[in-house]
């Protein structure tokens, strides 16, 4: 892709979510929620999408604002937010399952059983902390500040709905690069968790300004 002179972001759109998945699985080429397939991330990102508390803002060129070159999706009420996203829809996420379950049966069951209990891995000093859930950026169109843009959109509309802060969770090994780019923005160190087979995330929080 040549170089993008401007780039506009905006709330996402039922249509933009087959696009949305594609920069996703661009994106984290062998992650787990990749494995999942496209019918199950666009659950997911529908599910932010359609949800009170969720925010979904998407990056498009100027001149062609219907192509979806990046996004960035949270919620300003993650404690409870997955487990109920799955619960509500749990008939449509069983079939969207079905095939990764029979490939890998012990990594998809541990996954889908811990999200019924996930809850944003929330700061409990950090009540009103909105979660940033996923970041992702093209290929081909990184390297312009795109992802940079998106979470500047991501942390006002975060304040505008009422958060205090906003805080994400990203791998502590082998991601040098994210964990710049996040400390960069002004995000700090709160901590790590760990999740199923012994994952280990750096939890990052940016306080915002009243």
């Amino acid at each position: 892709m040549k170089k993008l002179e401007s780039i506009q972001i905006r709330p996402a759109q039922t249509s933009d979510i087959a696009q949305v998945v594609q920069v996703h699985i661009q994106a984290f080429p062998g992650f787990f929620l990749t494995l999942m397939g496209t019918r199950f991330l666009r659950l997911l990102y529908s599910g932010f999408l359609n949800h009170p508390t969720g925010i979904s803002l998407v990056a498009c060129p100027q001149a062609k604002p219907s192509e979806v070159i990046g996004f960035v999706v949270g919620t300003t009420q993650p404690q409870g937010f997955f487990s109920q996203l799955l619960r509500q829809h749990w008939l449509a996420f069983a079939m969207a399952s079905l095939w990764p379950l029979l490939k890998k049966p012990g990594l998809v069951f541990v996954k889908l059983w811990s999200a019924l209990f996930y809850r944003g891995e929330s700061l409990p000093d950090q009540p009103n902390a909105a979660l940033l859930s996923s970041l992702g950026v093209k290929p081909t169109a990184q390297g312009q500040q795109i992802g940079q843009q998106l979470v500047s959109a991501f942390l006002a509309h975060a304040q505008t709905a009422g958060a205090t802060a906003v805080y994400l969770t990203t791998d502590q090994s082998d991601n040098a690069k994210a964990n710049h780019f996040y400390t960069k923005l002004g995000f700090k160190l709160a901590g790590t968790c760990k999740r199923p087979h012994g994952r280990i995330l750096n939890r990052y929080l940016i306080k915002l300004n009243a």
